[in-house]
């Protein structure tokens, strides 16, 4: 069924938020950017006017409550989402948030139960369910090809070199919203289990000079399930030879692998051996898995029934997170079942 067209609002211009904006106007066809939102005065003006979207604001509440729009995005910083979610639910509209969609599990239910008041979608934005291998490996999993699970791999090694300022990067930010995409990811592969039990460790081992703040860019985190498997999730702020996003799930009559880091299948073969040239960023790596997400919730909004990550999903992941973020600090492993009902 095509999917009739849906009137859409972004809220958030920053780097991630333009991508989205170029997604929506470039990529799904049967959508419509009517509005964009920014809190910085002009910079919502000036992405509308490139973009050519006929509205834009610095009031946030302006564009909630724009009768013209169907569904909003959300691409404000992480300590936004859940009050802006609420809002926009409240408001009637459609919801698309960023992860994470809470900081608390309190928050969480906010969101999930304002969305659910409304009678409105709410997906958030794990976009490596939308990845084809990430995808194809879970459709032979679910089909019993590599047996029961038994261990599973998820990592995310941002590319480097490492240039941000630390002192500007919120704290625990590895967990909230590194993290997260792994943690959500080993959920949905080991589908029909439940986290039980987490251990973290984690350090500053790319910017040591700013641990005693608080800061952490390296982290590994085992993840105990109901079902007898065990997961490990990691992450780095600094791979020098790309973008580094793989999962694996290991089971007791085979295995899958997901993820490929090289730009293309080219390879060079020269005097100094054979090379591939990899990919650097997110909005790359996970180009049209961004679209297909995006694709899905227009189609959700238009009554299509479609698998994709709901406010129960960024809640269990968010319960990982929070987790691994008490095991950090007691250096012992958490149940989930202490912190789920915080």
């Amino acid at each position: 069924m095509k999917t009739k067209n849906i009137s859409l609002g972004l809220i958030g211009a920053g780097r991630i938020g333009t991508f989205h904006a170029e997604t929506i106007v470039y990529r799904v066809p049967n959508a419509t950017l009517v509005s964009i939102a920014d809190p910085a005065e002009g910079v919502a003006a000036a992405l509308a006017a490139r973009l050519g979207v006929e509205k834009s604001t610095s009031n946030i509440s302006t564009l909630i409550n724009d009768p013209d729009l169907q569904g909003v995005i959300i691409a404000s910083p992480a300590r936004f989402h859940t009050d802006l979610v609420i809002q926009a639910c409240e408001a009637g509209k459609h919801v698309f948030v960023e992860k994470p969609m809470a900081l608390t599990i309190e928050n969480a239910k906010r969101a999930i139960d304002a969305a659910e008041n409304a009678g409105v979608t709410l997906q958030v934005g794990f976009n490596r369910r939308w990845d084809q291998a990430f995808a194809e490996g879970r459709s032979a999993i679910a089909a019993g090809k590599i047996g029961a699970p038994q261990l599973l791999r998820s990592l995310t090694r941002d590319p480097g070199p490492f240039c941000a300022d630390p002192a500007k990067i919120p704290q625990w930010t590895i967990f909230y919203e590194t993290l997260i995409h792994d943690f959500d990811t080993l959920n949905w592969l080991n589908n029909g289990s439940k986290p039980v039990e987490v251990y973290a460790t984690a350090d500053a081992l790319v910017a040591p000079e700013a641990k005693s703040s608080g800061y952490l860019d390296t982290a590994v985190v085992t993840i105990k399930y109901d079902n007898g498997a065990i997961a490990v999730a990691e992450a780095n702020f600094s791979a020098l030879y790309g973008y580094d996003i793989r999962g694996e799930v290991f089971g007791s009559e085979g295995m899958v692998t997901m993820g490929e880091m090289a730009r293309s299948s080219m390879s060079l073969y020269s005097a100094s051996g054979v090379a591939q040239d990899t990919l650097r960023k997110d909005t790359e790596r996970f180009m049209w898995p961004y679209a297909a997400e995006f694709q899905g919730f227009v189609d959700a909004i238009a009554g299509e029934r479609i698998e994709a990550p709901t406010g129960e999903d960024a809640k269990m992941a968010l319960a990982i997170a929070l987790a691994a973020i008490e095991s950090v600090k007691s250096n012992a492993p958490v149940s989930i079942a202490s912190v789920a009902q915080t």
